[in-house]
């Protein structure tokens, strides 16, 4: 039954709202029609009876007088006018004191009895103290039916009549209502996704269900939009890191082939050198052969240390440990030129590799000290999952151009770099679960900002 309910309502809002406002008007009629023909039943007998009364009042001395003369015909003359008189009246009988038959108002007694079902009215007539006989007013309940009927008939088709106007006009107003969100769900239909993010356009007169629905709708185009170029951009560095991954597999292979040769040149020198001896002309040069081998050897320790997976051993350390340690590390002879300054405010446990944190720190300040910095500033402070660590320099800082791709591999704002450096650093903090990223800097310098967790990402 419920299936068949369902399959009979319609899909559309606008034909639903016209049914449900047909079938509540419908109901309204029919109810209506139930308590009119109620009313009109009963004020109809009420009227009757009080017609009844009053020619009783009127008449009830003559009709004891005519009775008590045994006048018959006056007795009839007055019955047969307050029956023509008194809506609904079939017929009028007058009996006497044992109940026995004295006229009615159509001299017909078999018609006493042939009115169905009739409402029946006595009144004793008298006169003092004696009872001389009653009169008895037959109500045709068949008349007062039809004519209520008629008149509800009547109110019916008028009713019907209101019942189609309002159902039709309740489909141009549910039309109207559902147009917005017909207006909505067909621009949504036709939303290109390159289009994103997208503004809709509704009528004015849209209800505010309607534009809190356009809304959400809007914001969503605008989180799909973004999440779109996310993963366009996600895509991109996917393929850019692909060919930087092979890039380095052959740097890294290359770097092994030459490794060997430059160290079998180096040791070639030494040994002549040494068989030269004290030859000043000589020394020299084997001096600047050495040097460039040194630094050849480092470049392509660097290719190495790139392309190798990052390999974390992590252990407990409290913060001004680590810092100690990174102090050790760091203070070599190519940064005793500059001021290296480092504060933290508290002392927290860490889990981390400390040796990959030194490495990040020695990467900065070669930087740093290359770019002609004379003081480096490092802050250390703790939040509740990382240690946020600030480093600062006064060298000569990057320009804006290079910011957004001084930390991709083989990109170098110096003549002579790798780079690779920045490079490395990002590979050890991506291993780590921490970050390394450039900062905005309002003096001279460069500005990094490094997010350190204090355990372990699971």
């Amino acid at each position: 039954m419920k299936k068949l309910i369902f399959k009979l309502i319609p899909n559309s809002l606008s034909r639903r709202t016209a049914l449900l406002i047909s079938s509540l008007a419908f109901a309204t009629v029919i109810i209506n029609m139930v308590i009119i023909f109620y009313f009109e039943y009963s004020s109809s007998f009420s009227t009757a009876e009080k017609y009844i009364d009053s020619q009783y009042k009127i008449m009830s001395s003559d009709l004891a007088e005519s009775i008590i003369t045994d006048d018959i015909y006056s007795l009839f003359t007055m019955i047969e006018t307050v029956s023509q008189a008194i809506p609904h009246i079939d017929n009028i009988a007058v009996f006497g004191n044992e109940g026995e038959y004295v006229t009615d108002a159509k001299v017909r007694p078999e018609s006493l009895t042939a009115t169905i079902s009739p409402i029946l009215l006595t009144k004793e007539i008298s006169a003092g103290n004696n009872r001389l006989g009653t009169i008895t007013f037959y109500i045709n309940r068949e008349s007062i039916i039809r004519q209520i009927t008629r008149k509800v008939i009547g109110l019916f088709f008028i009713n019907i009549a209101v019942v189609i106007m309002g159902a039709l006009v309740g489909v141009a107003i549910a039309a109207r209502m559902t147009k917005p969100i017909n207006d909505l769900s067909r621009q949504i239909a036709n939303l290109d996704v390159l289009e994103l993010p997208y503004k809709f356009n509704i009528s004015e007169y849209a209800s505010g269900e309607t534009r809190n629905l356009q809304n959400v709708i809007e914001k969503l185009s605008f989180r799909l939009k973004d999440s779109i170029d996310r993963i366009s951009e996600q895509q991109k560095e996917l393929h850019r890191s692909e060919r930087l991954a092979y890039l380095g597999t052959m740097s890294a292979g290359l770097a092994h082939e030459l490794k060997n040769p430059i160290m079998a040149i180096s040791l070639i020198i030494d040994n002549v050198a040494s068989e030269i001896g004290d030859n000043s002309q000589w020394q020299e040069d084997f001096t600047v052969i050495r040097r460039e081998a040194d630094r050849l050897v480092f470049r392509l320790n660097e290719f190495l240390d790139y392309s190798k997976p990052v390999n974390l051993r992590y252990d407990e350390i409290s913060l001004s440990a680590l810092i100690e340690f990174i102090k050790g590390q760091t203070y070599r002879k190519v940064f005793s030129c500059m001021e290296i300054v480092f504060t933290a405010e508290s002392d927290p446990l860490l889990v981390t590799d400390k040796d990959k944190v030194s490495q990040i720190f020695t990467i900065l300040l070669n930087n740093s000290a290359e770019a002609g910095a004379s003081k480096i500033l490092c802050s250390f402070d703790e939040s509740e999952e990382t240690i946020k660590i600030e480093y600062e320099d006064d060298g000569c800082g990057f320009k804006e151009e290079d910011k957004a791709k001084v930390m991709l591999p083989f990109y170098t704002t110096k003549p002579t770099g790798s780079g690779l450096g920045l490079a490395i650093c990002a590979t050890i903090a991506d291993a780590m679960g921490a970050s390394v990223n450039i900062a905005e800097k309002q003096s001279r310098g460069a500005r990094f900002v490094i997010r350190l967790p204090k355990r372990p990402q699971v």
